[in-house]
Order: structure tokens, then C-alpha cells, then sequence
């Protein structure tokens, strides 16, 4: 089984590894951090030149059956799946405009990452601190598959844009006791 799975945007950019768990998965947080929005993977199947899916399923990709229901990711490079942008149709008839839905698609809404954590920081802790900015609909500590401690760093899920964005606009946060980063994964910082 290998310990990390190569990915890429398409099909000529150079791949990186994003490691998998101990049960052979691989969390779509862990794909999401290094490729934002991805909702997915696929590959290109050498025996039909098709593309074919990964399946995910609770927040997990799993590796493809590679026979007799054996499954590994093997050294394929895989590519990213992202949603496509949808076009929202306007209301010229009187009726109220589309806006009952909040647009996390087209702004943003994607996982935040926070770095720097101590850590003893829990979810719970997480939770607590970033529910001053809005509602969380997710929170994760990264942690060691062998240990099962923390590696210094989580993800972080508003429901609504405009928390995300007022969370975005600290420079640091202090997460009990400590000063954490938080921003976009693999956003580059401007000098």
C-alpha cells in the first residue's frame, strides 16, 4: 500500500504527493488543502482509455479495486475534480431574485487552514474559538496515524462566506494560548 498518492490539476502539470491515512483513505480535506474545491479524483483506466472516478464517501476517497478485491491507489498519477460553475438564472418576472441560497460556490467557502496550533488543541477548542466569526459546519485536527497527536495544524469550514472572510481579515489568531495562522490553502504570500 502506498503511503502517498500522486495528484495533479491536469494532465501536464508535474504531481504531488498527498499522504494517506493508515486505512489506506485518503481525506478529502487532505486533497482540498493542496488542490482548493477539489470534490474528487479520477483516473484514466489503461485498459479503455476511459476516465474513471474515485468513490468518496464521509469526507474519504478510497483507492481503487486493483483485483481480486484488493484495493490500492498503485504509482498512477490521478487527477483533481473540480465542480463545475454553475450559472444562476435572474428573475426579470417580479419575483424575488436567487438569493434565498448563500453563494459559497462562485466566492469561495472553501476549507481554511490553520496553522500553528498548539498541540493539546482539540475539534471542540477549534470550534469554540472560530464560532465567534460565524457558524462552523467543520473543524479538524490533523493527526500523527501512529500516535494519535496532533501535528500542528486543522482545517476549518463557515457556513456562510462573509465568516470566512471576516476570520480572513486576522492577521494572527489566538487559539488558547497560542498564535495561528489561518488562510486559503496554498494561497502564496505577496511581499
Amino acid at each position: 500500500m502506498s503511503a502517498y498518492v500522486q495528484v495533479t490539476s491536469g494532465e501536464n502539470d508535474e504531481p504531488m504527493e498527498i499522504p494517506c491515512e493508515e486505512d489506506g483513505t485518503l481525506l478529502l480535506s487532505s486533497l482540498a488543502a493542496l488542490f482548493p474545491k477539489a470534490c474528487g479524483l479520477r483516473f484514466r483506466n489503461p485498459d479503455t482509455g476511459s476516465m474513471r472516478g474515485i468513490r468518496v464517501s464521509d469526507g474519504k476517497l478510497y483507492p481503487p479495486p486493483a483485483g481480486n478485491d484488493d484495493s490500492t491507489w498503485g504509482t498512477r498519477v490521478y487527477l483533481a475534480v473540480f465542480p463545475k460553475e454553475t450559472k444562476r438564472k435572474s428573475t426579470d418576472q417580479g419575483g424575488s431574485p436567487p438569493q434565498k441560497c448563500k453563494r459559497l460556490g462562485d466566492r469561495g467557502g472553501s476549507d481554511l487552514i490553520v496553522l500553528g496550533l498548539p498541540w493539546k488543541t482539540a475539534e471542540d477548542g477549534m470550534r469554540q474559538y472560530f464560532n465567534q466569526f460565524g457558524e462552523v459546519t467543520f473543524v479538524q485536527v490533523k493527526r500523527d496515524g501512529r500516535t494519535g497527536e496532533s501535528k500542528g495544524y486543522g482545517f476549518v469550514r463557515f457556513k456562510e462566506y462573509d465568516a470566512q472572510e471576516k476570520c480572513l481579515r486576522y492577521d494572527r489568531h489566538e487559539i488558547e494560548g497560542r498564535w495561528c495562522n489561518v488562510r486559503i490553502p496554498n494561497q502564496r504570500d505577496v511581499y
